[in-house]
């Protein structure tokens, strides 16, 4: 599990998904959750395994009854309804900086119908301890994803015109807006009209945030400059 964890990690994904399967198989859970948890957020279902009418139901179930998420390393108990749960957590991280928001914390919580023994206890612990050193990595990834989430969402919103994706394009290249009227063949005023464009339908002031937002999304590679075949303005 924890090499499928790294890999997932060291490519920007989220490894809820894996972590929710391998845990619920070893605990033998007729359900798998994972919950998001963060400040002044309702928790909310990340992942489920099985994908069961019966996973959904315990999700809904443990929500109804107002999720907890304390500081214990795990818990065990029975829900009546719901059978045997083993929960633990993993709390969000600390803001490092003044006026940063915290992040996003974890619930994983199985179910099944006969009780958890020792040595399932053993697994939870251990598990939960190799959870929290990777959690700052699994942090990182979880704001890239919500980021890229987020780029993909507005550029969608945006329809940024081709002519637009051309100059963003050779923005990202680090072309100053001369060089890129030359490259198209524009005025530089044409240019700076485009550049204004893009700044507004992105929701940024910045060029260097312009181009990290196009990166996020793949634009800078999915739409190439090309001079040769001239467009009207």
């Amino acid at each position: 599990m924890l090499c499928e964890v790294m890999h997932a990690l060291t490519l920007g994904c989220p490894a809820d998904d894996i972590v929710c399967r391998h845990l619920g198989r070893a605990l033998g859970a007729d359900a798998s959750v994972t919950f998001a948890i963060a400040p002044d957020l309702s928790p909310s279902v990340v992942t489920l395994y099985p994908e069961t009418a019966e996973s959904h139901a315990v999700g809904l179930q443990l929500l109804a009854r107002g999720l907890q998420s304390g500081e214990e390393q795990f818990c065990v108990e029975y829900i009546e309804g719901i059978g045997h749960v083993a929960s633990m957590s993993i709390q969000p991280l600390a803001p490092q900086h003044r006026g940063q928001s915290s992040g996003h914390g974890r619930v994983l919580i199985y179910a099944r119908r006969v009780p958890f023994d020792a040595g399932d206890r053993l697994l939870l612990d251990r598990a939960r301890d190799a959870l929290v050193a990777l959690w700052p990595h699994a942090e990182r990834s979880i704001r890239a994803h919500q980021a890229k989430e987020w780029v993909r969402e507005t550029v969608d919103e945006t329809r940024m015109t081709e002519r637009e994706l051309q100059v963003l394009s050779l923005l990202a290249e680090g072309l100053l807006a001369t060089s890129i009227a030359s490259r198209l063949r524009l005025s530089p005023r044409t240019v700076h009209k485009h550049l204004g464009n893009i700044y507004r339908k992105l929701g940024v002031h910045d060029r260097l945030v312009a181009v990290s937002l196009a990166r996020l999304q793949g634009l800078v590679d999915s739409y190439p400059s090309s001079p040769s075949s001239p467009m009207h303005e």
